[in-house]
């Protein structure tokens, strides 16, 4: 089975792709969610409403994972498992830098001043990552 290198798994993490963040329930479910992330220097990180499942699951239990798939051939994965920390500090910083990666920098910009000036209490989750696992399709 392939997998991608080191320098494969960066590059495709810098993409703007929906990944799907895996936490689990008080009572032992697992729950994923669909997310926007930023990977850098080992650590992803998301941001969620302070109330969210998945906020409360990570306050439970720190044991989460990150799925990022391609839906198209070739067809590639990352799974990043990890422990998960609720933060609140830098999250202005947080916000702009992720959403700037979906939607550009000034929408990115504009959401980081709405959504952190509102009402809307929002935390990051940030994953200090200990397992990496990965694919890749062959072109045939």
């Amino acid at each position: 089975m392939p997998r991608l290198t080191p320098q494969e798994i960066d590059a495709y993490l810098e993409g703007p792709h929906v990944a799907h963040f895996a936490s689990i329930r008080e009572d032992g479910t697992p729950h994923i969610s669909p997310v926007w992330y930023q990977w850098a220097d080992g650590k992803v990180t998301v941001v969620s409403g302070d109330s969210a499942v998945k906020t409360r699951n990570v306050r439970r239990n720190p044991k989460v994972a990150i799925s990022v798939a391609t839906d198209e051939w070739p067809y590639q994965y990352v799974i990043l498992e990890g422990n998960a920390t609720v933060r609140s500090d830098n999250l202005r910083e947080a916000v702009r830098s992720i959403f700037s990666r979906y939607e550009g920098d000034e929408r990115g910009e504009q959401d980081a001043t709405e959504l952190t000036e509102g009402d809307q209490k929002l935390v990051a989750i940030e994953i200090d990552v200990g397992r990496v696992l990965s694919w890749k399709g062959i072109d045939q």
